[in-house]
């Protein structure tokens, strides 16, 4: 690996274990055993080595949402199941900026800047996922209003799971990253078309 990617991979774990703020680019030299000024050949300041964190996470986000609609077609019910498990491992891999989210990009404009960016194109997925479902016959037909507040509450759900566990003291596992998917089917379920309620049910194994 790197010294780049070595920095960026020391650094998002001692992020997850002490926060940002606790961590000085001098830990994360010391980390990756290299000099101070060897991390400054690379990455000017903490900001940056964040900034090129984000880029990993953008990488990594959408290559695996890809992946999987490569295999499942997107607005299937298993791309959906997919996609919430693959998300929620996503946000524990980089649990400090989840955590962290309103501080960091309060602290750093750009990096508020691009998160916003971020944040809209994962939106237009999840609508894209919403209104294939819906020409799919899985999901009732809705009206533009009602396909916007379902978009938005499906991504509340995807996007803050994590955080719910942590802050009601449970331990994030397989076991209660998979109870988040039984949350998002309980909320899609009442939206859902005869047909896809058969789908569902044999997937779960109750039919």
């Amino acid at each position: 690996m790197k010294t780049r990617d070595r920095i960026i991979e020391a650094a998002i774990a001692l992020f997850n274990d002490k926060g940002t703020a606790a961590v000085s680019t001098n830990h994360i030299a010391a980390a990756v055993g290299i000099s101070p000024g060897n991390l400054y050949y690379h990455f000017r300041n903490k900001e940056d080595i964040l900034g090129a964190i984000y880029d990993q996470m953008d990488a990594v986000g959408f290559g695996d949402y890809q992946a999987i609609i490569a295999e499942s077609p997107a607005g299937s019910l298993e791309a959906m199941e997919r996609t919430f498990l693959m998300i929620q491992r996503f946000n524990w891999r980089y649990r400090f900026f989840k955590r962290e989210l309103t501080a960091l990009i309060l602290q750093h404009p750009q990096l508020r800047e691009r998160h916003i960016r971020t944040h809209r194109a994962l939106l237009k997925l999840v609508r894209h996922s919403i209104d294939s479902s819906i020409d799919l016959g899985l999901i009732r037909p809705m009206d533009e209003t009602e396909r916007q507040l379902f978009t938005d509450e499906i991504w509340l759900l995807a996007l803050f799971w994590l955080n719910y566990l942590e802050v009601g003291g449970e331990e994030v596992t397989d076991e209660t990253l998979r109870r988040g998917n039984e949350v998002v089917r309980q909320t899609v379920r009442c939206r859902l078309t005869d047909r896809a309620l058969h789908l569902l049910a044999t997937m779960e194994g109750t039919s």
